[in-house]
């Protein structure tokens, strides 16, 4: 894709989103006696045979599934993905718990709920099934029972569903001495009101609560946040100490985790459209979405945060991978058959793997028991991939320069090393540096995934965000700017390098810089 056509797609997007949203943001009415707005369903009933949302990674599908035999169940990752798929009539209802769905409609009062449970459950912290896990498990009870009783979590539940603002606060942990340790709460980010983010700050209930405790029992309390669905595989692996984001208390999970006796009871419930909702100007609208996305609680941080991980990210995985290829390669290309079937065989199954599911393996099974953050092993996964492709593409290249140039060389006393630096290699990387460029975009794209292992990179951090406003226009269209960008900078800088080598592309006088033409 050439220039032109980048700024032509890039045009087109931006222009298909605006046309979307003029028919989906809404502008609120309001119910002025403080009940629950009419919906477009009275009852559960209704529900049945359409299309009804939950949430990825919880129990609710299967409960869904027996109670309407007849629906169309969708998973969604996020609830800006499901209030987005509610707005736009791609499904009919979403069930989740109800303070959830509270916050949710806070945000967004075109929204309401039928005011029928579905099933009723408790919410509890999950710890690793080990010995550690369990004297954390007996020791986090025992103080939950004190804080019960104290009414101390009443008070806490209340503060965060229901107080004012202002006292949404998280007493400071950072201060903590640590004496007893280090606790990993591993949790999403994205579900206000039990966990989310305020500026670059994580709040909620599910942080309170534990940032209470590892303040009473002396305990540094590290944050790491990442999908639902991946919350259980990182405290089993141990990475992480204690697990809370809404976990629903369940004889299942229990086989593989211990849970916490529970601190919240909540009502599962489903998420329809208001009947009366009126459109609104869009231009003010989009004025407002703007804010939250960026100004408000300097959310703007959280895009450059993630913008500097993805940055780190991509760098060093294009450094060490083509190193890495590059190596590989020399120690291969004169022959070895060893190591060439050995390379081949660790490239296969590199380059077989989707990344997703080679960058889980790395995290949670081979280095399941290492203390390594999130970040490095992502480098490293994409590190190899790079690496293996890197190492393809030489080879290819190489092989595409005829025998004969080889023997001239020789011929001419070069050695087998100086043939290839002064004569091979020089021909060949017209033939590899396309195929570099396409893999450092393919790279760049693929690193979007890297949330499923804990780390905060652009496109988690653009999810975070949508969590908190509920909105995809600026927070999406920002995201594909921005990737668009570090493409365009770094496919530049490979042209250049291209230009410079390739004598086709070259000027004439660069060419002849230093030669003398009038002999």
């Amino acid at each position: 894709m050439n220039n032109k056509q980048r700024r032509r797609f890039l045009s087109l997007l931006i222009g298909g989103i605006i046309a979307l949203s003029l028919g989906i943001i809404p502008t609120i009415m309001i119910n002025a006696a403080g009940e629950m707005p009419p919906g477009k369903y009275k009852t559960l009933s209704e529900l049945d045979g359409k299309t009804i949302g939950v949430a990825e990674g919880t129990i609710t599908d299967r409960i869904v599934e027996e109670r309407f035999p007849n629906a169309t169940i969708k998973q969604f990752n996020s609830m800006s993905d499901v209030v987005e798929a509610l707005k736009s009539g791609k499904i009919d209802a979403f069930f989740d718990d109800e303070p959830i769905l509270l916050n949710t409609i806070a945000e967004n009062p075109d929204l309401t709920y039928i005011e029928e449970d579905l099933f009723v459950t408790d919410y509890g912290c999950i710890f690793p099934k080990n010995e550690k896990g369990a004297k954390l498990r007996d020791e986090f009870n025992e103080w939950l029972s004190d804080f019960k009783i104290s009414g101390e979590l009443a008070k806490l539940r209340y503060r965060w569903t229901k107080g004012p603002e202002e006292e949404r606060v998280v007493p400071d942990y950072s201060k903590v001495p640590g004496t007893k340790g280090s606790l990993v709460l591993a949790t999403t980010g994205t579900g206000a009101p039990f966990n989310y983010y305020v500026g670059t700050e994580p709040v909620g209930i599910d942080i309170d609560l534990l940032a209470r405790f590892c303040i009473d029992r002396d305990y540094k309390l590290e944050i790491s946040t990442m999908s639902f669905a991946a919350i259980i595989p990182y405290i089993q692996s141990g990475r992480g100490d204690v697990g809370a984001s809404a976990i629903s208390i369940t004889e299942e999970r229990a086989q593989s985790v211990y849970f916490s006796e529970s601190y919240y009871e909540a009502g599962s419930r489903p998420l329809i459209k208001r009947t009366d909702a009126i459109a609104g100007n869009f231009f003010d609208t989009i004025a407002n979405n703007f804010h939250k996305t960026f100004i408000k609680e300097n959310r703007w941080r959280l895009f450059a945060e993630g913008l500097l991980n993805t940055m780190i990210l991509t760098v060093l995985s294009i450094i060490l991978g083509t190193a890495l290829g590059y190596g590989v390669f020399m120690a291969c290309r004169n022959g070895n058959k060893a190591l060439n079937k050995v390379f081949a065989i660790c490239t296969w199954i590199i380059q077989g793997m989707p990344m997703v599911v080679l960058l889980m393996v790395l995290y949670y099974i081979i280095f399941a028991s290492v203390a390594i953050d999130g970040l490095y092993v992502a480098v490293l996964g994409f590190t190899l991939t790079f690496g293996a492709a890197v190492f393809g593409m030489l080879r290819t290249g190489v092989s595409a320069i005829d025998r004969g140039q080889y023997e001239a060389a020789y011929a001419l006393g070069y050695s087998n090393r100086k043939t290839f630096y002064k004569v091979i290699f020089p021909q060949a990387l017209p033939f590899i540096l396309p195929s570099y460029k396409s893999e450092i975009v393919g790279l760049i794209k693929a690193t979007a995934i890297v949330g499923y292992i804990a780390v905060p990179d652009l496109t988690k951090m653009a999810d975070i965000v949508r969590s908190r406003t509920y909105e995809a226009f600026f927070a999406l269209i920002s995201l594909s700017i921005i990737y668009f960008l570090i493409e365009g900078l770094i496919a530049f800088l490979v042209s250049r390098i291209e230009i410079n080598i390739n004598p086709k592309r070259r000027k004439r006088e660069d060419i002849l810089k230093g030669v003398k033409t009038d002999d």
